[in-house]
């Protein structure tokens, strides 16, 4: 027999249709309160192939002591919703929380917390002045901060605040730039695009997300309006901006060869065997038995800057970018946690836009390598020269589009 559910207090319910309301804004089809068994996730969200059974838990202070344990419980339900679902596809868990005025570091810790004892689960922080920090597969987009609004308000609504530099839209615009750009450095569709609709069928991505990056892309006059053609304008001044939304400090993971190696070539035989295995790793059979497939990997920063020919900053540990935090992957890779005093032979980057990454990667001899466009973001700030060599970087691009539009 299935439980009563206890009615849920004003709070819940408000950031309920929150939620809902910004799924359905993005193009989610959302269903409240399902019936699962005799489980009831708060939310029922689906859109395309990918589904979510989300449970969602409200705080009336942004206090860690309450919010930790409330993700927990978020975490069990959605869990819990997750594996009784009867539905195709079967959904995912994405367990929810939020208060009003969360600051940063506790955004932070709560992220940390849902990294470290539930990774296989997504997750979303909701601050009601305005703001959402969601992580996980297709939910990049929901994203958005916000001003504070004056205590005493209320904000029963959290529509979506548009980015331009979305995961999403960084893939569209690589698929935008890709014509400019030789094949070697950028893996994207190079075609004419008439329409909104071409960009969203070439770019595999829905309509309503094409409609969007789009738009953003006019409203900031970036688009050649004139033009029959979908073609991006003023595009030194949209690489600039770029740049500028990128400057934001990224976690590395420090790690260490489990079994020490030849340094100069142990990164690429290792990625070259994951990579070579990486298809059969994804085999319904395996994804039934480990619940997930393996994450994407890819060469990133100084590494990758060497693999596309342009590389000249020497003496700094490689990066790979694992598409998620997973210990099957590490350990096929042959890495381990580095130690404190101990050596550190590889840095590990978890993107926080997989997409636009993993996508546009080039192959290198069967390695998968960043594209220029995300390595001359990636390495502009770096302290160990990576200015220098995001200028070399940015000068290609310079020339590959002057060369495009001449």
């Amino acid at each position: 027999m299935a439980r009563m559910q206890p009615k849920p207090s004003l709070h819940q319910e408000l950031l309920e249709q929150a939620v809902g309301g910004a799924f359905r804004h993005a193009g989610w089809k959302v269903v409240s309160r399902p019936r699962i068994e005799d489980v009831r996730p708060d939310l029922l969200v689906r859109r395309g192939d990918r589904q979510y059974a989300v449970a969602i838990k409200s705080s009336s202070a942004p206090r860690r002591d309450r919010l930790v344990p409330l993700l927990a419980q978020a975490i069990l339900e959605a869990r819990a919703g997750a594996s009784n679902a009867d539905v195709s596809p079967r959904p995912q868990p994405l367990a929810i929380v939020g208060a009003r005025g969360l600051s940063g570091s506790l955004v932070g810790d709560l992220r940390s917390f849902a990294a470290r004892v539930a990774p296989d689960v997504s997750i979303g922080i909701i601050d009601l002045d305005g703001s959402r920090h969601f992580v996980g597969p297709d939910l990049e987009e929901l994203n958005s901060s916000a001003a504070r609004l004056p205590r005493g308000i209320w904000l029963p609504s959290l529509a979506p605040q548009l980015h331009l530099f979305s995961d999403l839209n960084r893939w569209m615009l690589k698929v935008l730039l890709a014509p400019a750009i030789p094949e070697p450095l950028l893996n994207a569709p190079r075609e004419r695009l008439a329409n909104v609709s071409e960009l969203a069928r070439v770019a595999g991505v829905s309509p309503m997300s094409a409609f969007r990056c789009v738009r953003l892309l006019k409203d900031a006059g970036f688009m050649d309006e004139p033009s029959p053609m979908l073609r991006l304008a003023r595009v030194e001044a949209l690489l600039d901006r770029w740049r500028a939304e990128s400057l934001k400090p990224v976690p590395e993971l420090p790690m260490h060869w489990i079994i020490p190696g030849n340094r100069d070539s142990q990164l690429s035989e290792a990625v070259l065997a994951y990579s070579m295995n990486w298809e059969s790793a994804q085999s319904p059979v395996r994804s039934r038995q480990a619940g997930r497939p393996l994450p994407r990997v890819c060469l990133g920063l100084f590494a990758a800057a060497d693999a596309l020919g342009f590389g000249f900053v020497q003496g700094v540990a490689p990066h790979l970018y694992l598409e998620r935090p997973d210990p099957l992957a590490l350990e096929r890779l042959g890495l381990a946690p580095a130690r404190p005093g101990q050596r550190i032979d590889v840095f590990i980057r978890i993107p926080a836009f997989r997409e636009s990454i993993f996508r546009a990667a080039v192959q290198r001899d069967g390695i998968p390598v960043c594209d220029v466009i995300q390595v001359w973001l990636d390495v502009a700030d770096h302290p160990s020269r990576g200015a220098s060599q995001a200028k070399e970087l940015r000068r290609v691009l310079d020339a590959a589009w002057k060369r495009a539009s001449g």
